[in-house]
């Protein structure tokens, strides 16, 4: 938010601060949305990692941090366009108002900062697991950990200081006095690397997938799977250039930057989604397997029967068939299964 010239501030119409213009419900059905969709993806890739496959990680601890930011950054952002002005336009707010503005737009911008590092070092982490030690995959993901990280870390550490004291940031009397870091130029620049980071985040496994000695269709099916991360990009694109929009071409930030939010929250909690994802076929090819080994296991309390020919019935019932056949309608997987007495099997 920039500070206002008089001249400007003259051209603005009269203020209403007893029922002003607010924009509509959409950012709240966004956010309300792709979070909860973010927060049942993670729910299910735990349980698949620490249940089904009993193999939790780092990856994991670091996607729950970022859905922890990222809910946090969901109610600060809710807040702030239900509450704290940022639906209305800026003529229409009081100094108060425009003061506590800026406070919850400092929290939402530390927690995104927050949020987007920790989602796609997670996804990094579990590339750099999955990869051959010493494989291309293998050193790229560990070079982008360590650029990412120290990226954000930086971005982190300018938001916090672009005003001396810190608290000049909301007070918008001393802006120009207390804050030598052009707000600007600094969203600008965290905006660009946030799509950079996420562009190489998408792009990263793709040759690995492309050229593994897979058959065809599982290899396009993998590559379809991670290209879900082009959404998150395109995202990434639309927030900087509302961004753009809010800070540069505009004096009415607290209206115009209302798209600028609703494309932060796609952003974060698409790319927290996206991250869960691939492990979410562990858990459908684990349901699979337990529903076939029941089915197994029913089938083994009821004689089988076979059917002859009968000169006084037609069909005579005759003995149970041999306990060491499989079971009729029993896959390879589900006899396997069978004889080794597991009824949870573990799939990677």
């Amino acid at each position: 938010m920039q500070l206002i010239p008089p001249q400007v501030m003259a051209t603005f119409p009269e203020p209403n601060y007893v029922d002003p213009v607010s924009r509509g419900p959409a950012l709240i059905i966004v956010e309300l949305f792709t979070l909860s969709l973010a927060l049942i993806c993670l729910t299910l890739r735990l349980y698949a990692k620490v249940c089904v496959l009993r193999k939790p990680n780092w990856d994991d601890l670091f996607m729950v941090l970022a859905a922890i930011f990222g809910t946090g950054m969901t109610i600060t952002v809710i807040l702030a366009n239900t509450l704290y002005g940022w639906n209305h336009h800026i003529w229409d707010l009081t100094i108060p108002d425009l003061i506590t503005a800026r406070k919850v737009s400092f929290a939402a911008q530390l927690l995104y900062l927050c949020a987007t590092a920790l989602s796609k070092i997670s996804i990094l982490l579990s590339y750099n697991k999955l990869a051959v030690i010493g494989s291309p995959l293998y050193h790229l993901s560990r070079i982008s950990i360590g650029l990412i990280g120290a990226g954000q870390f930086s971005f982190t550490i300018v938001l916090l200081t672009q005003c001396v004291p810190t608290s000049s940031y909301w007070n918008i009397t001393k802006l120009n006095d207390d804050c030598p870091v052009t707000e600007g130029i600094f969203l600008m620049s965290q905006a660009v690397f946030t799509v950079l980071s996420d562009l190489t985040v998408w792009v990263l496994p793709l040759p690995t997938f492309y050229y593994a000695r897979l058959p065809l269709g599982q290899r396009i099916a993998l590559i379809v799977l991670f290209s879900f991360g082009a959404v998150v990009v395109l995202a990434a694109v639309l927030r900087t250039y509302w961004l753009w929009h809010a800070v540069g071409e505009t004096w009415d930030a607290t209206w115009d930057a209302y798209d600028e939010w609703i494309w932060t929250a796609v952003e974060v909690h698409v790319g927290i989604t996206c991250g869960c994802v691939p492990w979410l076929k562990s858990l459908v090819t684990f349901w699979k397997g337990k529903h076939g080994t029941q089915v197994a296991a029913q089938a083994a309390k009821r004689p089988r029967s076979t059917w002859t020919g009968s000169r006084s019935r037609g069909w005579v019932e005759t003995g149970p068939s041999s306990p060491g056949c499989p079971w009729a309608g029993e896959t390879e997987m589900d006899a396997t299964l069978r004889k080794q007495g597991s009824a949870s099997p573990m799939v990677v």
